[in-house]
């Protein structure tokens, strides 16, 4: 197959992404998930030209373009590639839409609001919803990571033959 090459991609874009976040659950998070708005404030101002959120902000949209234009090349090779790449497409758009509407304004108000502004319980309470949701988060990256290789182990003719 002459587009085999784009699952690689595909599941190497994954590998990052969930590279990325296990590097910040493990070494950046743990810098401010006391919740208390002193870890915040230095947080802030560690990461004043660049954090994280950038390299994050880059990688989801890649990943996304590239779920949808394996499906495409490759949705008439049939089950199971096409379910595998489904339901690499379907986790990407899903942790877009939870990272916008879920995760961002978390970020707002922990990381781009004045520190004399916070409520110390709010954000308390906002770490901890964070830490717990990016788990969560991992998890469904993992499942895409998973199913993309999946979907790579499928596109050679000697494995999908014995399916």
């Amino acid at each position: 197959m002459k587009f085999r090459f784009l699952l690689w991609i595909n599941s190497l874009v994954f590998f990052a992404y969930l590279i990325g976040h296990l590097f910040d659950i493990f070494y950046i998070v743990p810098n401010w998930k006391s919740g208390s708005i002193e870890d915040i404030a230095r947080y802030n101002a560690f990461f004043q030209h660049a954090d994280p959120r950038l390299f994050f902000s880059q990688v989801r949209p890649v990943s996304i373009a590239l779920s949808f234009i394996c499906l495409v090349l490759f949705w008439a090779k049939g089950s199971p590639i096409r379910t595998f790449l489904i339901i690499s497409l379907m986790i990407d758009i899903l942790i877009y839409v939870i990272t916008y509407f879920y995760f961002t304004p978390i970020n707002d108000y922990l990381f781009l609001n004045e520190t004399s502004s916070m409520i110390p319980d709010i954000v308390k309470q906002d770490a901890s919803k964070w830490i717990g949701a990016n788990y969560m988060r991992i998890a469904m990256i993992s499942i895409g990571f998973f199913t993309s290789l999946q979907a790579v182990h499928y596109s050679y003719a000697s494995r999908y033959r014995m399916s």
